[in-house]
């Protein structure tokens, strides 16, 4: 399981690109060892090659189909990605690397009904305590390019750091570090973070979660500066409605 959420970062952290596999490749004499490298080394094309081997050889290892899939969301073979990815989740419903790449694929097909459903279901297995999936973690949800940037988004299905986050839209340096970052967080919890200082991610000083949140905003930081993009007072609005704000925004930011 550990190397797929390793995969998911890693596809959604950089732009993709690469060739269309067009016959599979013979299966590596160890297994599904040399597939798994080759996802994480990002060669997509050779990854699904040796993982579509593997699974016309071995039909029911679900292992090796979630690694095709996983290779062609890295080859942005978005159709075929939501066919594998449903083909996992239909013989093992509680793989939830599965669900959790849906829902980026239904992203990035637009499908919102359907990236709205798949959430839905990840929330209900983290509501009645599932095995395998936990609360306190982040989902990345989304991944886009606008103005020469690469965002990917997270969700934090119980609000983090100070600010009590619920999404994180982030940049990063070519180093790999966040560069910049827009929130949905708590107004108010955002409000008190900034009067002492500037707002840290994950800080230990964080305020209850458990309570209900009312009012949100939308804000960016740098690590020189911060501001406000929108403010939603009379609740949490849809991601949809977050992502239409955040990318109408950036369209008039000028260059970097």
């Amino acid at each position: 399981m550990e190397i797929h959420r390793y995969i998911l970062w890693l596809l959604v952290s950089v732009s993709l690109v690469g060739p269309h596999v067009t016959r599979a490749q013979a299966a590596p004499a160890d297994g599904l060892a040399s597939a798994r490298q080759a996802l994480a080394a990002k060669e997509f094309a050779r990854a699904k090659g040796l993982f579509a081997a593997y699974a016309a050889a071995h039909p029911s290892d679900v292992q090796a189909e979630l690694g095709v899939a996983d290779a062609e969301l890295g080859l942005h073979e978005y159709e075929a990605a939501e066919l594998t990815y449903r083909k996992v989740a239909a013989a093992q419903p509680e793989l939830w690397a599965a669900h959790k790449n849906l829902v980026i694929v239904e992203a990035a097909l637009g499908r919102w009904d359907e990236f709205d459903r798949e959430r839905d279901l990840l929330r209900a297995a983290r509501q009645r305590g599932a095995p395998d999936i936990s609360a306190r973690e982040s989902d990345v949800i989304d991944a886009f390019d606008l103005n020469g940037t690469h965002w990917i988004v997270r969700e934090y299905y119980e609000p983090v750091g100070r600010s009590l986050t619920r999404y994180n839209f982030e940049s990063f340096s070519a180093d790999g570090r966040v560069r910049e970052y827009i929130s949905l967080e708590s107004a108010e919890a955002a409000k008190r973070a900034l009067a002492r200082g500037d707002v840290v991610i994950g800080a230990p000083e964080q305020p209850d979660a458990s309570a209900p949140l009312h009012d949100f905003a939308l804000n960016w930081y740098t690590g020189k500066a911060h501001g406000a993009i929108a403010n939603y007072p009379k609740g949490e609005p849809s991601y949809e409605t977050v992502r239409a704000a955040v990318r109408r925004w950036l369209r008039i930011q000028p260059p970097a």
